[in-house]
């Protein structure tokens, strides 16, 4: 209940309002009765961070399953990472805490990220060599992208005198061309 408050606030009025009386007044809650479960905002944002990566790598961990059965396209993991990066507030919230120097809130999502590195790598072809092609080079690239589109997205694509969704077409192509191959 804490964290879904959390998640609404963060959505609709950004990072910054993410705060334990934020929260505590959304829920008509005593602040000491937040502060409690989390301690501090950097607490609550830490908290806030895992939840969404956590619920985020269960689905592309279930998307790349189904991809490489032919059930799911790239087209399809794609529009999932990027559509929770952007409507949770997630690429806000980790540009936020990078930008504030707040480097301890994003370790969650970065452990979120080596523990599905290592879990989807287990399914690859032996041989993959995992610095050029599997899970490792397509979570940092699908990251990378959709925390660039949440963040400047448009505005970078119209810079570069792109079409809407440049990033998605390239972060989908990119998918396809990373994907786990043993070594030949």
């Amino acid at each position: 209940m804490l964290l879904e408050a959390a998640r609404m606030l963060l959505v609709e009025q950004g990072p910054g309002a993410v705060t334990l009386k934020a929260v505590a007044q959304r829920l008509g809650m005593t602040h000491g009765n937040v502060t409690h479960h989390f301690g501090t905002s950097a607490a609550l944002h830490a908290a806030l961070v895992e939840a969404t990566a956590r619920q985020l790598a269960r689905e592309a961990h279930a998307a790349v399953l189904g991809m490489r059965h032919g059930e799911v396209s790239a087209e399809e993991i794609v529009d999932m990472f990027f559509d929770v990066f952007a409507s949770s507030g997630l690429g806000k919230l980790l540009g936020w805490l990078a930008a504030s120097g707040a480097g301890p809130g994003l370790t969650p999502i970065l452990d979120v990220i080596a523990d599905s590195v290592r879990a989807l790598r287990e399914g690859e072809p032996s041989g993959t060599d995992p610095h050029a092609a599997g899970a490792g080079p397509i979570i940092l690239n699908m990251t990378s992208h959709a925390l660039t589109a949440a963040l400047i997205g448009e505005r970078l694509e119209q810079a570069a005198d792109m079409p809407r969704a440049s990033l998605r077409r390239l972060a989908a192509e990119q998918l396809r061309l990373l994907r786990a191959s043993p070594r030949s």
